[in-house]
């Protein structure tokens, strides 16, 4: 049995040329650096985190300098992975890297014991019975990773 070519509607699957797969793979790794931000601030700089009367001063120390460090570091991933001047490699690196450090954490953090996703009152919503954020944090990782395979793969001369 031959397998017939394909008509004018169907468009094969091809890998992006390299210029189009550096920019969906620096892309990829902007979302997942600008998550990594956007994120944490979005769920944790309110009354349920930072601002949070029962949590002691220590706890809200330790919340703020996570934000920060999260932010600063994901700020210079982005501009390092669109400058021309850096090192696309490492730069490729560590922009998929500071994701995955600071999401991985959620479901190493649920194998310790009294640990807990929720912070009554304040239930974190759930999707098919898993809390939204482990899907988050799941979903950013694995941008990442896209994002560091395909600028990986566009940076890997064909032939």
């Amino acid at each position: 049995m031959g397998v017939s070519p394909p008509s004018g509607s169907e468009v094969p699957m091809t890998w992006p040329d390299a210029a189009g797969g550096r920019i969906l793979g620096r892309s990829l790794l902007t979302v997942a650096n600008v998550i990594t931000v956007a994120a944490p601030v979005a769920a944790d700089w309110n009354d349920s985190h930072i601002f949070n009367e029962r949590w002691p001063g220590h706890a809200r120390f330790h919340g703020v300098t996570a934000l920060a460090m999260a932010t600063s570091l994901s700020a210079v991933n982005i501009w390092s992975i669109w400058s021309d001047g850096s090192d696309p490699a490492s730069a490729r690196l560590y922009a998929a890297t500071v994701p995955a450090a600071y999401w991985a954490p959620f479901f190493l953090a649920l194998l310790v014991p009294g640990t807990a996703v929720d912070d009554p009152p304040h239930p974190v919503q759930r999707a098919a019975g898993v809390p939204v954020s482990l899907l988050g944090a799941a979903a950013t990782i694995a941008t990442a990773a896209a994002g560091w395979l395909i600028d990986r793969r566009s940076a890997v001369p064909s032939g």
